[in-house]
């Protein structure tokens, strides 16, 4: 009962569900319609051509329809794909899979155990000096947050990767079983593989391409099976990773009780690339958690669109219209139940909704959750509204088109002064051990030149993406990488200006996660970008070094203001 007719005369047409796009509707691509075509216009195609890797073996529809998770799936489905879904097997020790690789499948264990763990060591980049004389040699160095503690760096004990796991900070090794899937997110938004998979015993895995997950997580009996794996197995470890709820998860006996309230009281929603979750002004009914993919918060103002933050894997929202009645939360001018945004799935993306009704009864029952929820939803509304006090007072004219509203620190070159020297791009060179994080080449904006350099975006397009959410943004809007960066690379990739930067060391050895004792030999790459010399410093070499008072750092906003004192 999925196909239908909509509209009258030469309006007719087929539907799907409630006129929904075919991709979105139940459809569980059985082949029906096209047996029942008389015009021949529904045929079918030839069966998905892949070449399994050596050692490994087609799965046939027959014997895939055996397994609980396939059983619901349409036999007409799994015959086209069949040399989609291949059964590898594994010797104890042998790696699945490499954290940082790029991918587009997801596997589910047959038979067996495996580890999944990180093996990058936990650092970040920092410039450091070291006396030579009268001179001293700025040099960059890996170094872990205890031994450099940045302010503001996030304190978090999980780490979320793609799989039913989130891995602990201070021991990112844990085992997954028969029955769990990993790499969803790899293979449904093709992001690099975000942890390295090792056989903890022999073990067989079948490894699916992406329509064959996609039909699964559409399918009713397959997605009741793996929504009920994810509640009897990684509801647990999720809310471990949720910034909300680390205080309670230190008391065992309680966390145990918070657990147990929402396992039966959550439903998991799937979301398309694009898809709408709620908009600005829609009823609040409900809390969400973020599993996997990224979700886009933006609010409309001035008849335009603002982002206001993307959210990641441990991200949350939702809580700020569920909590309008709060005198502390009305006083910013919310409207009672009512959503302060748009939110929208940027890829596919896996949330947990919680109803607003068990929502309350959480934040009743656990009185620290609830005082951070109101502290951070708080937070949230005096980010916008600065962010929104900002646009009010820009034009919007050449000024969008080069995207200089979004910037909150703008490299700008005063070109009536700047001899082309290039002193700014060796003192960054110099101070960062040879890699500059500039490129005195940008827009034109009047007598300016915008260098290319990190403009700490309003809008910051390179922490989509990343397989770890390493990359985040300070209250400040300075973006920071965290050690746990695996250097993936997916950030620098995503960075529409190039301001994001790749650095490596010479091979070393480190001991292993997964196995104590021994050592493994890694080449470390972290992304690193520009942190304005605040680990030198904190005044930029690149300003400093100017001999022609040409080099400045501002917003966008007054690089606006300077151009509108120039027309007075």
């Amino acid at each position: 009962q999925v196909l239908g007719r909509k509209g009258k005369g030469f309006l007719a047409q087929i539907a799907f569900d409630l006129d929904n796009p075919m991709g979105n509707s139940s459809c569980v691509s059985c082949g029906e319609c096209m047996v029942s075509c008389p015009t021949g216009a529904l045929t079918n195609r030839g069966s998905v051509v892949v070449t399994p890797p050596k050692g490994a073996g087609v799965v046939p529809p027959e014997e895939l329809v055996e397994l609980p998770l396939f059983a619901g799936v349409s036999h007409a489905f799994l015959r086209f794909n069949e040399n989609a879904v291949i059964r590898r097997v594994f010797k104890k020790g042998e790696v699945i899979c490499r954290e940082g690789d790029n991918g587009s499948t997801a596997f589910y264990i047959e038979r067996g155990k495996v580890d999944i763990f990180i093996s990058a060591q936990f650092n970040h980049t920092k410039t450091r000096g070291k006396s030579a004389g009268l001179f001293q040699k700025l040099t960059t160095v890996f170094e872990s947050r205890k031994q450099d503690h940045r302010d503001g760096e996030s304190a978090t004990q999980y780490i979320h990767i793609d799989a039913p796991v989130a891995l602990k900070y201070d021991n990112p090794v844990d085992t997954l079983e028969a029955g769990d899937i990993f790499g969803e997110m790899t293979c449904m938004n093709s992001y690099p593989r975000s942890a390295t998979v090792r056989a903890a015993e022999d073990v067989t895995v079948l490894e699916m391409g992406r329509n064959v997950l996609y039909i699964l997580q559409r399918s009713k009996s397959s997605k009741a099976i793996l929504d009920d794996r994810y509640r009897k197995r990684a509801i647990d470890n999720h809310l471990r990773s949720v910034p909300i709820f680390a205080a309670v998860a230190k008391n065992p006996a309680e966390y145990n009780r918070l657990c147990d309230l929402l396992r039966e009281r959550v439903t998991l929603e799937r979301k398309n690339n694009g898809e709408l979750i709620f908009s600005q002004n829609d009823p609040a009914d409900a809390f969400y958690l973020i599993r996997t993919g990224f979700v886009k918060v933006a609010q409309s103002h001035m008849g335009a669109e603002h982002v206001l933050n993307y959210l990641g894997p441990g991200g949350f929202f939702g809580e700020i219209g569920l909590l309008s009645e709060l005198p502390e939360i009305a006083v910013h001018g919310v409207d009672a139940a009512r959503r302060t945004a748009t939110c929208s799935a940027l890829d596919h993306v896996d949330l947990v909704k919680l109803s607003g009704e068990a929502f309350h009864e959480v934040l009743d029952q656990f009185p620290e959750v609830r005082r951070q929820v109101v502290e951070l939803a708080i937070k949230r509304l005096e980010d916008t509204a600065e962010t929104l006090n900002q646009i009010e007072n820009l034009p919007l004219s050449e000024y969008l088109s080069q995207g200089l509203f979004n910037a909150q620190s703008l490299l700008v070159l005063d070109l009536e002064k700047c001899t082309r020297c290039d002193e700014c791009t060796k003192a960054c060179a110099d101070t960062h051990d040879g890699v500059t994080r500039l490129i005195r080449e940008g827009l034109r904006f009047e007598k300016y030149l915008v260098a290319s350099s990190c403009r700490s975006c309003l809008d910051p397009y390179c922490m989509v993406g990343c397989p770890v959410n390493s990359i985040r943004r300070l209250g400040t809007r300075e973006m920071i990488i965290e050690d746990w960066c695996i250097g993936c690379g997916k950030c620098a990739d995503s960075c529409p200006y190039g301001n994001i930067n790749m650095h490596s060391e010479a091979e070393k050895k480190i001991d292993d996660p997964a196995n104590p004792g021994k050592k493994i030999a890694i080449i470390q790459q972290k992304a690193t970008t520009c942190d304005l010399c605040k680990s030198v410093d904190g005044q930029p070499s690149c300003v400093y070094a100017c001999p022609h008072d040409a080099a400045h750092r501002m917003s966008g906003s007054e690089l606006l203001e300077e151009i509108r004192l120039l027309k007075i």
